[in-house]
């Protein structure tokens, strides 16, 4: 049901970061944010894609048996069951603190097709019908972490779904008789329904959104000197406001991987959420640049005679910062 929604969370995750980290833990060089403001963005790709997914879900088909007393048991079978429509009347995409996100739809519609055929002895009947199904409720909720390689991670914590009301119409040769069994008819199609959905939001986590998350690179060649890693240094951080995520964002050598003598300091990003995203990088990042490319010998610079300014006044050269 909420198959590809993994992709929404996938941006969630790549998007975001902290307002505060401590020292005390390993800090980031790179920090992103992403506001209650881009959760709704996010939401209105998630229900374009949703839209589109929800159409070609593949219903199971059902039977059963009954009893009429002067015929005594019946079997009857629903197959080819087809949805023609579905409305996404309304949906919400938001934080959980602490947690992770939360995306619900609720009250929507379903209109479903299919063919019903009963069947008594060496006698045969069949026939079409139509099912309505309205106030269509789905909750789940996703608890966010990171891996010990430094990957995200997502994972179904609550996931909840209703059906309000269900209307069958029989029609063909002697529907009536099916008719008479249409409290029990519509409460099949309803578990069915909701059985199905639970299944799919299930499976879309698990066969979909875990695997894609264990699949991103947690490094990038830069050039033949350089590397960074952006790996992710704790888990996402949840506020009411705010989806926060810590990247690494250090630097290292094409030919030898050494951890850096120093420390990144703090980042904190100011209480504003007027945009969408906001990004931050620390010294720590240009730090760790200037180390590997001065190792590597690219950052010797000579001044000579020509470079000092005459008159006396003092020579200013700007760049990244150096390594003490």
């Amino acid at each position: 049901m909420m198959a590809r929604l993994y992709c929404v969370v996938v941006t969630l995750l790549l998007l975001a970061e902290v307002s505060g980290f401590e020292e005390g833990a390993t800090n980031p060089g790179v920090v992103a944010r992403i506001t209650r403001k881009g959760l709704a963005y996010a939401r209105q790709l998630g229900v374009a894609i949703l839209k589109k997914e929800l159409s070609t879900i593949k219903l199971p088909d059902f039977s059963g048996s009954f009893k009429v007393s002067w015929i005594k048991t019946v079997s009857y079978d629903f197959y080819r069951l087809t949805i023609h429509r579905f409305e996404l009347r309304n949906s919400d995409l938001r934080l959980r603190p602490r947690q992770g996100v939360r995306a619900s739809l609720s009250n929507n519609y379903m209109f479903v097709s299919g063919n019903w055929k009963v069947k008594k002895a060496f006698v045969t009947l069949d026939g079409t019908f139509d099912v309505n199904v309205d106030g269509i409720s789905i909750s789940v909720s996703l608890n966010l972490g990171k891996d010990q390689s430094g990957r995200p991670t997502a994972s179904v914590a609550h996931c909840r779904n209703s059906i309000g009301h269900i209307s069958v119409d029989i029609s063909g040769q002697l529907s009536w008789i099916l008719n008479l069994l249409h409290k029990r008819i519509e409460n099949n199609f309803k578990n069915i329904l909701e059985q199905k959905i639970r299944e799919m939001v299930r499976k879309s986590t698990t066969s979909h959104l875990e695997p894609y998350l264990r699949t991103p690179p947690v490094s990038s060649r830069i050039d033949q000197v350089a590397g960074i890693d952006y790996s992710l240094v704790g888990a996402p951080k949840v506020t009411s406001q705010v989806l926060d995520t810590p990247f690494k964002g250090e630097f290292f050598g094409q030919n030898w991987h050494s951890p850096a003598l120093f420390d990144a300091p703090p980042i904190r990003l100011p209480e504003k959420h007027d945009h969408m995203v906001y990004f931050a990088v620390s010294e720590y990042v240009f730090n760790t640049a200037s180390r590997v490319y001065h190792q590597a010998g690219l950052m010797n610079f000579t001044i000579q005679n020509h470079h000092v300014s005459r008159g006396g006044r003092r020579l200013e050269v700007g760049g990244i910062g150096g390594i003490p």
